[in-house]
């Protein structure tokens, strides 16, 4: 984490953490438009400000199982300049910002036992609190909607149908 500020967040009772740079704002339910023929994490697309933006569950896509409604969510809207993207996260609670020192990160697990989709952990106040990996979320997301794209065009549709 090049800035040492997080906004911690809820994904059912586990916190998780997204770097204070990435974070533009976060605001109450706004409402989304489901797309059809996409990852199931991806509830669909919002308009925030006269901006469209892509939705993700992260609980969903983690595989945490939440309680809440869509209604009941706040959306912390990410943004990453590197790779010229702007995401709605879909989180239970948004819980506060904290100051991390460098020790109080753990990389040693990732990779191993932390999976593919976390970069670190945060040890704070007797708690692990988990930084998803971002980037290879939504590179995974794109993945999936190139995939899917490419079963539901007519095209794709056509070399699968027999003669």
């Amino acid at each position: 984490m090049e800035n040492n500020k997080v906004v911690v967040f809820l994904l059912a009772d586990q916190p998780f953490a997204a770097p204070v740079d990435q974070v533009r704002e976060i605001i109450r339910w706004p409402g989304v438009r489901p797309v059809p023929q996409t990852h199931p994490a991806f509830m669909g697309v919002s308009s925030v400000r006269g901006e469209v933006l892509p939705v993700l569950d992260l609980a969903a896509f983690l595989g945490i199982r939440s309680n809440l409604s869509a209604e009941q969510k706040k959306l912390i809207l990410l943004e990453i300049p590197e790779e010229e993207l702007k995401l709605g996260l879909a989180v239970d609670h948004v819980h506060r910002i904290y100051t991390v020192d460098r020790e109080q990160v753990d990389n040693s697990l990732v990779g191993t036992f932390l999976g593919e989709n976390l970069v670190s952990v945060i040890k704070r106040d007797g708690e692990n609190i988990l930084v998803p990996d971002f980037r290879r979320i939504l590179n995974t997301l794109r993945e999936e909607a190139l995939r899917l794209s490419k079963t539901a065009s007519p095209a794709a549709s056509e070399e699968t149908t027999p003669r």
